[in-house]
């Protein structure tokens, strides 16, 4: 099911791009057809987002009393208010997930709000928080939003004030009410105090992929396995100094215990990679045919070129994985900040980030794109979520093995 998935997300895509290795978020790559024709079903949505309420109408106007017309036509109001604002600013500027498939996505942003521009910045998590504070310590501040996955160093940026509540700012109808949200605001922020860190879409995965034309199933059948000798050298993982890699890392942690972390990563000859696309052009070639923390949404521009088909999940703990937005204080584009995080979250911008991306929105009013990951709504309680921050003590003993023991 997920390698249909992957192979409808990768049809999608209007342009063929080279199966070579290179560096992500160099370029800019074309928008998609799908995205340029959501832009296009937009239409004037700048002006007042297809959710909030109409203003009344002349005839309305003269049989409703005018306290009810001024409240109907509020939230209409004080969006348009929100977009002239923000088109003072002229910019909204953003750390994103690494890989062209967001890139793309956002750039419909620009489609409807062409005087406002979007700086995005494709980073992991584990490089983009050290260079925060070192700006901070500069006292420059120069970013909107955080999006992408949520590890301890963004729990410690809020408690160091570095980022502020994220809930103030959910002032479209549509974005604010909760039972648009699976599970509610508890489930949705990842934070205890339900305030700071939101996540928007979800995935159930395994978190290790396997070529099987180098790799055969009864070779290799459960991630437990990773540390049998026959592996050594063969495995890549992302830096496990944050991200998709510290978090299989804890997973491990939680799962199999500290012995198996500490030969895995002291026995087995791991080749560490901050490149993703790095990794899924080894995966393809076979060079090293494992990977951990690699990330499913990779291989979708090799599976359009038709290779990379073999490469599949290794079975073992799902974990529940989301990509997050957080809100940087002392922006310095507050209006558009506010603005960017309303319309990513409408109903609209979810159904045409889901399809673009091939992840499942949070939203409960957007289908699932891939119904093989789907959350089980009367399960919500029961799957492994490892950016909550009650995970956060797993992670951090992670990241001291890792320090201790990955030279």
């Amino acid at each position: 099911m997920r390698q249909l998935r992957r192979e409808r997300a990768a049809s999608r895509l209007s342009e063929r791009r080279p199966a070579g290795p290179r560096r992500a978020g160099r370029g800019v790559a074309p928008v998609t057809a799908l995205l340029l024709l959501a832009a296009v079903a937009c239409g004037r949505a700048a002006q007042a987002p297809a959710t909030a309420p109409a203003a009344p109408t002349s005839a309305s106007r003269a049989t409703a009393p005018s306290a009810e017309a001024a409240a109907a036509a509020s939230p209409a109001a004080e969006w348009e208010q929100l977009v002239a604002a923000a088109r003072q600013e002229g910019a909204v500027v953003v750390c994103g997930p690494q890989g062209e498939l967001y890139r793309e996505a956002f750039a419909t942003f620009m489609k409807e709000f062409p005087d406002i521009r979007l700086d995005y910045t494709p980073m992991n998590g584990r490089d983009f928080w050290p260079r925060l504070r070192q700006e901070r310590q500069a006292d420059q501040y120069l970013w909107d939003l955080r999006l992408g996955g949520i590890d301890v160093d963004a729990y410690r940026a809020r408690d160091d004030g570095i980022l502020d509540p994220l809930r103030p700012l959910l002032t479209l109808p549509e974005v604010a009410d909760e039972s648009k949200w699976l599970g509610g605001f508890d489930f949705v922020f990842t934070d205890r105090a339900k305030q700071t860190t939101m996540a928007f879409n979800s995935s159930l995965s395994a978190g290790v992929d396997v070529n099987r034309d180098f790799v055969p199933e009864q070779a290799l059948a459960s991630q437990r396995e990773l540390v049998d000798p026959r592996w050594k050298g063969k495995i890549v993982v992302q830096d496990p100094r944050g991200g998709a890699g510290a978090n299989r890392l804890a997973t491990f942690l939680h799962a199999y215990g500290e012995g198996y972390v500490r030969d895995l990563l002291t026995k087995q000859d791991l080749v560490v990679s901050g490149d993703k696309r790095q990794m899924a052009e080894w995966v393809v070639r076979g060079r090293y045919p494992i990977a951990i923390g690699m990330g499913s949404d990779t291989m979708l521009n090799y599976q359009h070129e038709g290779v990379g088909l073999s490469v599949k999940p290794l079975p073992g703990t799902e974990t529940v994985a989301f990509d997050t937005v957080s809100v940087i204080n002392h922006p310095p584009h507050p209006n558009a900040q506010k603005l960017f995080v309303n319309w990513m979250l409408s109903q609209r911008v979810q159904a045409m980030l889901s399809q673009a991306v091939s992840q499942n929105s949070l939203r409960t009013d957007v289908p699932p794109v891939a119904p093989d990951e789907a959350l089980d709504p009367s399960r919500l309680d029961t799957y492994l979520v490892t950016p909550r921050e009650e995970f956060a003590p797993v992670r951090q003993r992670t990241l001291q093995l890792t320090a201790e023991l990955l030279k």
